[in-house]
C-alpha cells in the first residue's frame, strides 16, 4: 500500500509542487509582462476582463473562486454519501436499524473530516499549484477559513450521531470515559480533538482575530496540534497518513524554504525611520546581490528578534526595476491595542525622522497576483492611508510601460486617496509629489487627494512645520472667502509660480511671469492669466505641467517662466539662467523608470529558482527516508499488523495501533522541522559573516548591537519620508457617493457596455472598503470591484 500510494499520490504531488516553485519565479514575470502590455494596446482592439476573473456584485468573489468552492463542496457531499452508503447495511445488520443508521452517518462524517484534512493545509500555501492555474493567496484564504468551519460541522455531526449510537446500544458510559476497557481510550482523544476545533473556531472570529492577532496565531497553532494528535489517537488507521502527509510536507516546505533563501541574501540589518507626526514607519531592506524580482501587489513577512516569533505581512511599496537590491515597506502604526506589534516597533525606531538600523528577518517574496484588470479601459482606485503602498509599484510599472512602448496609451487611471492628516500625506510625499509633478505620470494619471483631519498641535510647531505649511490646499467653493484671504491666496500662488512650483488649480486666476525683451534689453514683467487652469465639476484639483500650459504667442525675445527660479539676469542671447539647485520636477527626469526586462529579471529568477529547488529537495528527501524506514519496521510481527490484537487487552491493542499510526509520521515531521530550523540558522550565520566582512573591522561591534547606531541626519533626510515639495489636496472627507456619481455622469461604467471595461479597487481598512462597496452597489455601477484590505 505504501508503494502504491507513493507512486500514485505522493510523488506526483511533490513533483507538481516543484514545477510550481520553478514556475513561480518565471510565471509572475511572463504574466505581468503580458498584462502590462495591454495598457498600450490600441483602443481599436476591444479587451475585457476575462470571464473567470470577473467578480460577483454581491460578495465580491471571482467566478473561478466559486468554481473551486463548488468543487470542494461536491467532493465533501460525494465522499460523505458514498462512505455512509457503503457502511450502512453492515452496521444495520450488526446493530439494528436506528443504531446502524446513526453509526453509518457518524462514520460518513468522519471520512469527510479526513478528506478536508487532506485539503486544509493545501489552502494556506503561499506557493501553491492553485496559483499556477490563476488563483491568488488572498482568494484561497477564505476557502481555508470556510473549510475549517466545514470540518467543525462534520465533527459535530460525527459526535452527535456517534453518541446516539452509543446510547442506543447502551455503551455510552463505558465508551466515553478514561478506561482500558472498551473504546473509551480511543474515544476520549476524539473529544479533545473536537475541543481543539471549537477553540480554534472561536479565536478565528474576525473581531477577535484582528484585535489580538498574536494570540489568535498561537492558539491556532496549539489547536492544530491538539486536533491532529487527537485525530490520530481517535482513529489510528495505518492509512491515516495517506490523507495528511502530502499537506504536511508541502506546508513545511512552504514555511521553511523561503526563509532559508532570504536568510542567506538579505542583509541582517534594516534601515528604520519613524514619522511620529503621521504614525508611519518606513523600513528598507538591502541585499548585496539582486533580490528575487517582486511585482506590484507582492508582499513579504517580517519578524523582529526580541519582538516575538511571528512574521507579519506587509505589501512592498518599492518598484523592483528601480533598485533590485532593496525592498521598501511603509507600516502604519496601530496603537489601539497594547499587543500592537507596530507600536512596539515604532518605539524601537527611536528619534523622529532619524534612520536607525534594526535587526530583522524576512520571509518571502510572496504573491501570485493576476493582473487581468489591466485590460480595462478605466481603472479607479479608492485608497485610504497606508493602502496606497499597494498601488505604488503598479503606477510606476504602468509609467515604465508607457515610456517603453510606441503604442498610444489606452488605459485611463484615476487615483483617489484620503489621508487623516497632512503629516500622513507627507509620509508618502516623495511618491505623491512625483506622480503629481513628473510629466511621465501627469499625462495619464488623474490624482485627487483628500485630508480629513487637522494635524497634531506638535506637528504645526515642530520640525516639520515648514513642510506642512508649504502644502497647497484647494479651497472649497461652497464657502465664502473674504477679500483679504482671496488676495493672500493669490499671492501664495504667485509666489509658488515664481519659486519653481508647477501651476495648480485654484478658484482664482493664477499668474505667470512673462519676460519681454525690448530693443534696449530692458526687462519688463507682465501678468498673464493662465487659460488652462480650470476646476472640474467635482471640485477636484488637477495639476498642470510645463507641457500642458498654454503659452502666449511668442515674439522675438519673449520667454515664459514656469517652474524655475526668478530671473536674476539675462544673458546676451536672451536666455534666462536658473539660479540655485534644480527643482524636483527637473531631478525626476534624471531617474529612469526601467522595465523588468531592462533589469534582467529572468536571469536573476533562474539562479534563485535553482537554489530554491535544491533546498526543497533536501528538505523533502531526508524526512521521507525516515518515514519509510519507520513504516518498514515490523513492530508486532513479520507480516501482521498488531498480531497481539486477539490475544491482549484493549489497552495493549490501542498502544500497538497508536505506534503504527503515530510514530512514522511524527518522526517525519520532527526531522523536517529540525532540518528547516537548522537550514535557517546556517543561512543566517553565513549572511552575518558576509555582512561583517563587508562592514569592516570598525563596524563589527556596532553591527552586533543592532539598533544603537544612528545614521547621519542628512542621509536620513534624503532617505526619509518628508518631501520639501508641496502636494495639492482638498480638505475634508472623501465623498465617495459624489465621486461615483461624477463618473456615472461621464459615462464610465455604463450598463450597456457590460462588465470588464471598468475596474474599481478599494484599498484600506475593512470599514472603508465596506463603505466604497456599498456606494458602488447603490449606484448600480457596472464595474469589476476588487477589495484590498489591511485586515489579517
Amino acid at each position: 500500500m505504501d508503494l502504491y500510494w507513493s507512486v500514485v499520490c505522493l510523488i506526483p504531488i511533490l513533483l507538481g509542487h516543484f514545477v510550481t516553485i520553478w514556475g513561480n519565479y518565471f510565471r509572475a514575470s511572463s504574466q505581468f509582462q503580458n498584462s502590462i502590455s495591454k495598457v498600450t494596446t490600441p483602443a481599436s482592439k476591444k479587451q475585457r476582463v476575462s470571464f473567470w476573473e470577473r467578480h460577483d456584485s454581491q460578495f465580491g468573489y471571482s467566478i473561478k473562486f466559486w468554481c473551486l468552492t463548488g468543487l470542494i463542496v461536491t467532493m465533501n457531499i460525494y465522499w460523505f454519501v458514498l462512505t455512509t452508503a457503503l457502511r450502512r447495511d453492515k452496521y444495520v445488520i450488526s446493530s439494528g436499524l436506528s443504531a446502524g443508521v446513526s453509526r453509518a452517518i457518524a462514520y460518513g462524517a468522519s471520512q469527510a473530516i479526513l478528506l478536508d484534512t487532506s485539503i486544509i493545509l493545501f489552502l494556506v500555501l503561499r506557493r501553491s499549484m492553485l496559483h499556477a492555474i490563476g488563483f491568488t493567496y488572498p482568494e484561497i484564504i477564505p476557502l481555508h477559513r470556510w473549510l475549517g468551519v466545514t470540518m467543525l460541522v462534520w465533527a459535530t455531526i460525527h459526535a452527535i450521531f456517534y453518541i446516539i449510537f452509543l446510547d442506543l446500544t447502551g455503551s455510552l458510559s463505558t465508551d466515553i470515559a478514561f478506561t482500558g476497557i472498551g473504546r473509551g481510550t480511543r474515544d476520549m482523544p476524539g473529544v479533545f480533538s473536537l475541543c481543539g476545533l471549537i477553540i480554534m473556531a472561536f479565536f478565528a472570529l474576525p473581531q477577535f482575530r484582528r484585535m489580538v492577532y498574536p494570540i489568535f496565531l498561537y492558539v491556532h497553532r496549539a489547536g492544530t496540534f491538539v486536533f491532529f494528535i487527537g485525530l490520530i489517537m481517535h482513529y489510528p488507521s495505518v492509512m491515516l497518513w495517506y490523507y495528511m502527509l502530502p499537506g504536511f510536507v508541502l506546508f513545511l516546505i512552504d514555511r521553511f524554504v523561503p526563509k532559508i533563501i532570504q536568510a542567506r541574501s538579505i542583509s541582517p540589518v534594516a534601515s528604520c525611520t519613524l514619522n511620529a507626526d503621521a504614525d508611519i514607519i518606513r523600513v528598507r531592506f538591502t541585499s548585496p546581490e539582486p533580490m528575487k524580482p517582486y511585482y506590484p501587489g507582492d508582499y513579504i513577512t517580517v519578524q523582529i528578534p526580541g519582538m516575538g516569533h511571528i512574521y507579519h505581512p506587509f505589501t512592498i511599496a518599492s518598484y523592483w526595476p528601480e533598485d533590485p537590491y532593496s525592498i521598501t515597506l511603509y507600516m502604519r502604526v496601530l496603537g489601539e491595542s497594547k499587543y500592537s506589534w507596530t507600536r512596539h516597533l515604532a518605539q524601537r525606531c527611536g528619534i523622529d525622522d532619524k534612520s536607525i538600523t534594526i535587526r530583522a528577518n524576512v520571509d518571502g517574496v510572496f504573491g501570485d497576483r493576476r493582473h487581468d484588470y489591466l485590460k480595462s479601459e478605466t481603472m479607479i482606485m479608492f485608497v485610504a492611508g497606508a493602502a496606497i503602498t499597494t498601488f505604488m509599484a503598479l503606477i510606476k510599472a504602468i509609467a515604465a510601460q508607457i515610456a517603453a512602448s510606441n503604442e498610444p496609451l489606452r488605459l485611463k487611471l484615476h487615483l483617489i486617496c484620503t489621508f487623516r492628516t497632512r503629516s500622513e500625506l507627507h509620509a508618502y510625499g516623495s511618491f505623491l509629489h512625483q506622480i503629481t509633478r513628473d510629466p511621465r505620470f501627469t499625462s495619464w494619471l488623474h490624482v485627487e487627494i483628500y485630508v480629513s483631519r487637522p494635524d497634531k498641535p506638535q506637528t504645526l510647531m515642530g520640525a516639520h512645520a515648514h513642510v506642512v505649511k508649504n502644502d497647497i490646499q484647494v479651497p472649497a467653493q461652497t464657502k465664502k472667502k473674504s477679500q483679504k484671504n482671496l488676495l493672500k491666496r493669490t499671492g501664495t500662488l504667485l509666489m509658488r509660480a515664481l519659486s519653481g512650483r508647477t501651476v495648480v488649480d485654484a478658484p482664482v486666476a493664477s499668474m505667470v511671469s512673462v519676460v519681454e525683451k525690448d530693443g534696449n534689453n530692458a526687462i519688463e514683467e507682465k501678468e498673464v492669466t493662465n487659460s488652462v487652469i480650470q476646476r472640474s465639476s467635482s471640485n477636484t484639483s488637477t495639476i498642470h505641467t510645463l507641457d500642458e500650459i498654454e503659452s502666449p504667442p511668442k515674439s522675438e525675445g519673449v520667454s515664459v517662466i514656469v517652474g524655475s527660479s526668478p530671473p536674476a539676469s539675462v544673458s546676451s542671447t536672451g536666455a534666462l539662467p536658473i539660479s540655485g539647485s534644480p527643482t524636483r520636477a527637473m531631478t525626476y527626469q534624471e531617474h529612469a523608470l526601467p522595465t523588468f526586462q531592462d533589469s534582467s529579471a529572468d536571469s536573476i529568477s533562474k539562479r534563485l529558482a535553482a537554489l530554491d529547488l535544491i533546498t526543497s529537495a533536501l528538505l523533502v528527501a531526508v524526512p521521507l527516508a525516515v518515514y519509510y524506514g519507520m513504516r518498514a519496521v515490523d513492530w508486532e510481527g513479520p507480516s501482521q499488523w498488531c498480531v497481539t490484537t486477539n490475544k491482549k487487552d484493549g489497552w495493549t491493542i490501542f498502544v500497538c495501533q497508536w505506534t503504527y499510526a503515530m510514530v512514522p509520521g511524527i518522526l517525519h515531521t520532527i526531522v523536517m522541522l529540525a532540518l528547516g530550523y537548522i537550514g535557517i540558522r546556517v543561512a543566517r550565520k553565513v549572511r552575518m559573516r558576509h555582512h561583517m566582512l563587508r562592514a569592516g573591522n570598525n563596524d563589527i561591534e556596532s553591527s552586533r548591537t543592532f539598533g544603537s547606531s544612528m545614521e547621519n541626519s542628512k542621509q536620513a533626510a534624503a532617505d526619509g519620508n518628508w518631501d520639501e515639495g508641496d502636494v495639492v489636496y482638498s480638505h475634508g472627507r472623501m465623498d465617495v457617493r459624489r465621486i461615483i456619481k461624477s463618473f456615472v455622469d461621464e459615462g464610465v461604467g455604463r450598463k450597456e457596455d457590460g462588465r470588464g471595461l471598468t475596474t474599481v479597487f478599494a484599498g484600506g481598512p475593512e470599514g472603508f472598503l465596506n463603505m466604497v462597496d456599498k456606494q458602488v452597489q447603490k449606484a448600480n455601477w457596472t464595474v469589476e470591484f476588487h477589495r484590498e484590505t489591511w485586515a489579517p
